[in-house]
């Protein structure tokens, strides 16, 4: 076996997406004032976070020009809060959009760039091909020394094509910005589905593991199981209650783990980037606030307070903002009028107009030639980790889903593979 690669980790990876082994080593984001704060009745209110914004804001655009502020621009809220701090400061950012032009949260941020006179930029728009995302991937893989997974390469796409047209020189990001207010929603794009079968099911972590590893065509001794097990126990969101594994699992492995690939993707390109909401300062006064999540009780009638504070804010800094609908279908000012006009407005748009929102970047036939292409081109030394008859098997057999959280499974070898070969 490949003395380069660890398979006990190499199984970790494929059942949680990220390189976690460090995470088995006692690191964690979270610490012992952080749970202070959250124990603590909120001394934080809505003026103290706007207050955070604009100090993080001001500082990140201190001796900027024109032209040399950036910002990755969505339809949802959190961007939008970002560019009420911006607008509110004299500061008119370029905006970024990526991929299919007639997504919502690119068609809005270009109705918001053309209402208030801003440059928007919207790059990617034409699929990729097989050709063209391999150039990219291997250039991620580069850029992020192999801890930025594959599936970032759309990101790598987007910035490069942007910064050849726009010589910025800071870029303001909304990265979980919403994961915090409203909490962690389970998905297969984070992880694998081990975490959400354990926490909220308890399900059995062995049987758990070892189905995992199989779905993920690791190869039976290539690894340890009891090994594996005995570290996924170990992981600070596999041992505790169900709502501060979630706090776990939310810092450690999505704010600190996930979406900084995407940081230190754009920071090879841009000389500052600034996720206002990853920020030390906000993520601490949130937890002093009412707002934070785990000060809210779980359910759907409590989900409809969490635009309050987005809509405090905008209100505050830029109130024009709040004319302008989100990606969802509901302005902001909608929400302003009362929860009962927000909640039939909402109902109505969900489920009577059923209005379709095709993805910004999807994985569709360009994808199943990629992964075809490359996994052929997959070297003897990792095929000892991974299962080869059963990982072909299911590539010619399945009907393949277009998202990226279905598509690690076939990526993984593929990922390793260009990883030992870019060393």
């Amino acid at each position: 076996m490949n003395p380069e690669i660890n398979g006990n980790d190499l199984a970790l990876f494929s059942l949680f997406h990220h390189d976690i082994s460090k995470n088995t080593n006692g690191y964690s984001y979270l610490n012992s004032a952080h749970f202070n704060a959250l124990k603590e009745t909120p001394t934080c209110d809505d003026e103290s976070i706007t207050n955070t914004i604009i100090e993080i804001v001001k500082e990140g655009t201190s001796g900027c020009l024109e032209g040399e502020v950036g910002l990755t621009l969505t339809g949802g809220f959190d961007s939008r809060v970002i560019l009420a701090a911006l607008l509110s400061i004299g500061i008119k950012p370029i905006c970024l959009t990526y991929g299919n032009p007639r997504n919502k949260d690119i068609s809005i941020s270009k109705k918001i760039c053309k209402t208030y006179g801003l440059k928007h930029v919207n790059t990617v728009s034409e699929k990729p091909t097989a050709t063209s995302y391999l150039k990219a991937v291997k250039e991620t893989i580069l850029i992020d020394k192999g801890d930025a997974h594959l599936h970032r390469a759309h990101r790598t796409l987007a910035i490069n094509e942007f910064t050849k047209q726009q010589k910025i020189k800071v870029l303001f990001t909304g990265h979980f910005g919403g994961e915090q207010i409203r909490g962690l929603s389970y998905n297969n794009y984070f992880s694998s589905s081990i975490f959400e079968e354990y926490n909220e099911r308890q399900s059995q972590i062995e049987k758990l593991v070892e189905e995992g590893l199989k779905k993920y065509f690791l190869k039976e001794g290539s690894y340890s199981l009891p090994v594996v097990i005995e570290k996924v126990k170990n992981l600070k969101w596999m041992q505790r209650d169900k709502q501060n594994n979630k706090l776990y699992f939310l810092y450690d492995l999505v704010g600190m783990n996930h979406h900084m690939q995407d940081i230190r993707i754009y920071s090879k390109y841009v000389d500052k980037v600034i996720p206002v909401y990853l920020d030390d300062r906000f993520i601490d006064t949130l937890m002093r606030s009412p707002h934070h999540f785990s000060r809210k009780k779980s359910n759907k009638l409590a989900s409809l307070s969490h635009p309050k504070l987005y809509c405090e804010i905008i209100k505050t800094l830029y109130p024009e903002l709040l004319k302008i609908e989100l990606s969802n279908g509901y302005k902001p000012s909608d929400y302003e009028k009362g929860i009962f006009h927000y909640v039939k407005k909402r109902i109505f748009k969900k489920y009577i107009l059923k209005s379709y929102n095709p993805p910004s970047f999807s994985y569709g036939q360009w994808y199943i030639d990629f992964v075809t292409k490359n996994s052929n081109l997959v070297q003897n030394e990792i095929w000892e980790y991974f299962d080869e008859k059963a990982y072909f098997h299911a590539l010619k057999e399945n009907q393949h889903a277009s998202n990226e959280g279905y598509w690690h499974k076939f990526s993984n070898p593929i990922f390793f593979n260009l990883k030992k070969l870019s060393k």
